[in-house]
């Protein structure tokens, strides 16, 4: 038996090919609504529990919003953590110095290759990350991103151990110190 589940036979096609399930498109409606950008692509998308959609394109992904879509450029997103046991995916975004990191949690049914596509997109838009110790073992990393388009100037967020606290004039000299090391590095490139 090829390609189907164990004990289970393949369906086979009218030519003799294996026919495989689509995953049924995000609904015109939906893709109206995204107002995608000139050249950009759906590329992935997952569904929630009610029904709910989520989709990745070629440069941002886009989460429900009341009525409508709210869109995070790769870019902007620090993390992301999935919880397989409760369908959980947890996005981290960028956020300037010192704010509190915004997370949203949304619940995927079947995340389909919504995943894979975030883990791709998020690590291609790092140029530069550097990391400086502040005390003991705890330290920062400067990180510097880009949009996957190549568009747009760099942006730089900071991520701090924890413990430190980001009023701390010790830490804000490391920062700075370590910012403008991470700029000359990626001006060496």
């Amino acid at each position: 038996m090829a390609c189907g589940a164990p004990g289970v036979p393949a369906r086979v096609g009218n030519d003799g090919g294996v026919l495989r399930r689509r995953r049924p498109s995000p609904p015109t409606e939906l893709v109206d609504v995204l107002d995608l950008r000139a050249g950009e692509r759906i590329l992935a998308w997952a569904t929630g529990g009610s029904g709910e959609w989520y989709v990745g394109s070629n440069l941002a992904l886009y989460l429900p919003a009341g009525a409508g879509t709210r869109r995070l450029g790769w870019e902007e997103i620090e993390r992301a953590d999935w919880q397989r046991d409760s369908d959980r995916l947890a996005i981290v975004e960028v956020e300037e110095w010192g704010a509190p990191e915004r997370t949203t949690v949304v619940h995927i049914d079947d995340p389909g290759h919504l995943l894979e596509l975030l883990r791709e997109r998020v690590t291609k838009s790092v140029v530069c990350t550097v990391y400086a110790r502040v005390r003991g073992s705890a330290g920062l990393s400067i990180v510097g991103r880009r949009s996957p388009s190549s568009q747009g100037p760099v942006t730089w967020s900071y991520v701090l151990s924890p413990g430190l606290d980001p009023a701390d004039p010790t830490v804000v000299q490391t920062a700075q110190a370590t910012l403008a090391r991470a700029r000359r590095e990626l001006d060496g490139l």
